[in-house]
Parts: C-alpha cells; sequence; structure tokens
C-alpha cells in the first residue's frame, strides 16, 4: 500500500482551515484501502493538534517544514533536529545585522507553557504575532532555549530583504532559508530558517524507519516548501496555480481546497 504525504493549507483545506467534506471522505477512503496518510506541514505540533481535532481528523505529522515529526494519536515523536546552540547564536547575530529578530519556535517537550519564544520586539508582522500569542511561553527568553529550537520564523517583511537575509544564512551554512511570497495571510514576505538538514522529505524519511517502510510515497503539495518532496515522490500532485506547479514537474495538478481538488488523489495513487 502506498503512503501518501501531503500538506495541509492551500492543500488539503484552505485559509479557514477547514477541510472540505469531500476531503474527509477521500481521507477515509485510502485509509480503508489500506493506505498510510503523513500530514507534511510548516506549521507547529500544538497549532496542528488544535486543527486536526477541529476537522476530528488523526495523522501523524511530520511538523516545522520537517524539524519534528510526531504521531499525535498515540504521542510517539519519531524525529527531531533542532539547531546546534552555537550556530543558533551565530544565525540570531546574523540576522540580528539585517535588524530581523525572529520567533522562535521550539521543541516543548509536552510541557505546559507554549512551544513559541520571543526575542525583544520581535521584527514579526503584528497580527502573526497576536495569533501565536496564546502559544508564546512569556517565561522563556531566546537565551532559555538555545538546544530545543527547531525553526525560526518571521512574517510581513520587504522581499528584498527576506531575500537577503536568506542568502546570508545560506552563504554561512547555518541554516535551511526558505522565502513564501506573498504570505497568504500577513502580506509581505515569508522567512522561515530550519537547521541544516531539515526538510519535509527528511521528515518523510525518518517516519518510514519509524514505521518499517520502504521510502516510496506519494506526495501532494502547493508551497515552496514543498519543491523538494514533490521531486522525491513516486507520484507528485501539485495544486493547481500555486508556486509548486508552476515550479515543480509534477505528474498530476489537481483543484485547489475551495474546488475539492483533493478529493480525487484516491483515484491519482491508486
Amino acid at each position: 500500500m502506498m503512503l501518501v504525504v501531503t500538506d495541509l493549507d492551500r492543500t488539503f483545506w484552505g485559509l479557514d482551515c477547514i477541510a472540505p467534506a469531500a476531503h474527509l471522505r477521500a481521507l477515509a477512503e485510502l485509509e480503508a484501502s489500506g493506505h498510510v496518510v503523513l500530514a507534511a506541514t510548516g506549521r507547529r505540533p500544538r497549532n496542528i493538534a488544535r486543527l486536526l481535532d477541529v476537522n476530528q481528523m488523526e495523522l501523524p505529522s511530520v511538523a516545522l517544514d520537517g524539524s519534528i515529526g510526531m504521531d499525535f494519536h498515540t504521542g510517539e515523536r519519531f524525529h527531531r533536529i533542532a539547531f546546534d546552540p552555537a550556530a543558533l547564536q551565530e544565525l540570531l547575530d546574523i540576522l540580528d545585522t539585517h535588524r530581523i529578530r525572529p520567533c522562535l519556535y521550539i521543541d516543548d517537550r509536552g510541557e505546559p507553557g507554549g512551544d513559541v519564544v520571543l526575542p525583544e520586539n520581535p521584527s514579526s508582522e503584528p497580527s502573526h504575532l497576536e495569533f501565536l500569542d496564546e502559544d508564546v511561553n512569556h517565561g522563556l527568553s531566546p537565551d532559555d532555549v538555545q538546544s530545543d529550537v527547531l525553526e525560526l520564523v518571521l512574517t510581513g517583511l520587504p522581499s528584498s530583504l527576506a531575500h537577503e537575509a536568506a542568502a546570508a544564512v545560506h552563504s554561512q551554512l547555518l541554516g535551511i532559508a526558505r522565502v513564501d511570497e506573498p504570505d497568504p495571510l500577513y502580506g509581505g514576505s515569508r522567512l522561515t530558517v530550519s537547521p541544516p538538514g531539515v526538510s519535509k522529505v527528511s521528515g518523510v524519511e525518518a517516519f518510514c524507519r519509524w514505521r518499517g517502510r520502504n521510502i516510496d510515497f506519494a506526495a501532494v503539495g502547493d508551497g515552496v516548501n514543498d519543491l523538494e518532496l514533490l521531486e522525491a515522490a513516486s507520484i507528485s500532485i501539485a495544486v493547481a496555480g500555486s508556486y509548486a506547479s508552476l515550479t515543480a514537474k509534477t505528474d498530476h495538478t489537481i483543484g485547489p481546497p475551495e474546488q475539492s481538488g483533493w478529493a480525487t488523489v484516491p483515484q491519482l495513487v491508486g
């Protein structure tokens, strides 16, 4: 049976984060046929858990673009890659020279308090900070979580600044920087920086090792963080009109969530 790896935002659900009923039926069809479905998303584990609950779904997930993997049904973790503390400090210093102070997404180890830590005067767009607030651990500073940082994130940046900062990160081999623009929720450019070697593919590979599966999968996605995933997949499916559909060579194209495009995935994977 096939492993089906799917992005969530603008792929399985739209900006409202509510999966169309046709998508939920397709998911149930795949699982009833013996296929395994794995979510692979840029979202944080706490946020994913809430959204899966709202949509009455239980899926193992690769979160934060591949930095951590969790089975939300059992609570087990099958994957984790955090920044090296010394490299993280060097990275934060480089971003600071660009007057960028990122939000730190951390491994909270399942403890209460939140999985977001903010520096003083974070650079992210105000409505993004408002959205994060319920998961911010206000009792921690960046110095307290050096060994548990999984991703750095900013939204609402000018495009030139986002690309300039990403180039600086890559030039020092300190991480994987991705620029997603325009940010559909907050406008401007979104900059994410993951530890070296992190991608959705690395998370999928970890899941396959954990489950004792061959690394053979179908992938569905739309964004810049899905390109490696689609390239590595045996069956690649992109959302029509998305960055991925315009950039990657894929086997199939499906409609966006508002057209219930994911409902055709069972037929495409066989």
